[in-house]
């Protein structure tokens, strides 16, 4: 209990100092709404924000690391496009946070997850998005060792004019939400927080989760329920605009 109060106080207290509204998420949303406590199971805490009102990556950086946390940008990949991690250090009190960032459009809101394609060759298409973020931004000796024979600035140029032809050639999952669900809210009491849920909390739950929302149900993820969440659907990568590339400022 004390990780998540101290977890959330923190990311309530940067976006309040960041003017930056925000709502809890996914599974965090249905359990502080339905059960007042996060899940037994559960390994982290879900926050959505509006892509366009974040505050800079590096702001999440300097602030989150030296609270006990590492942040990783889009899963290391050199852009940003739907997510922003806040890794606990070990043995420290506090919960990992997963930070979804939605774009609007159209009366929507959209979070797609670009690294992961759909559709037609989709195994090769992960496979050469893999190995050619690891050519631009290595996480492993293995990786480089591989990189350093390569000039950075051919990598570079390798991965972004794959990302090109990846993003106009590609379907992948988007969440999609009518947008009055994270335009309208209202603030609970969280574990000593008052945090802010969709003010429509009962639609958006039957959007994200089915009918059957109101039944706990520890095998949801592990059955593939979620899979078929109204919220799920595949859509062509190019819908929206590119993502912005982006390398934290000691990696550039």
């Amino acid at each position: 209990m004390n990780k998540i109060k101290n977890s959330l106080s923190l990311v309530d207290s940067f976006f309040k100092n960041n003017e930056t509204a925000y709502w809890l998420e996914a599974g965090t949303a249905l359990s502080a709404y339905r059960d007042g406590k996060v899940f037994s199971w559960e390994h982290d805490i879900d926050i959505g924000i509006w892509r366009e009102n974040m505050p800079n990556p590096d702001q999440f950086i300097s602030f989150f690391s030296l609270k006990g946390y590492s942040v990783v940008i889009q899963k290391d990949f050199p852009y940003l496009d739907n997510i922003i991690q806040l890794k606990a250090e070990h043995d420290s009190d506090l919960f990992d946070v997963d930070i979804y960032l939605y774009t609007r459009m159209e009366g929507y809101a959209y979070m797609r997850w670009i690294q992961k394609p759909e559709g037609v060759n989709k195994i090769i298409k992960k496979r050469l998005i893999f190995i050619l973020r690891n050519l631009y931004n290595p996480k492993t000796k293995k990786w480089f060792r591989i990189s350093s024979l390569i000039p950075k600035k051919i990598s570079k140029f390798l991965f972004e004019k794959y990302m090109c032809f990846h993003i106009r050639t590609s379907t992948c999952i988007y969440h999609q939400f009518p947008e009055k669900y994270f335009l309208n809210l209202t603030k609970i009491d969280f574990y000593g927080v008052n945090v802010n849920i969709p003010k429509d909390i009962n639609e958006f739950l039957v959007h994200r989760y089915g009918e059957n929302w109101r039944t706990p149900d520890s095998q949801f993820n592990q059955s593939g329920k979620w899979k078929k969440s109204k919220a799920r659907v595949e859509l062509k990568m190019s819908l929206l605009p590119d993502p912005e590339y982006y390398m934290p400022e000691k990696l550039k």
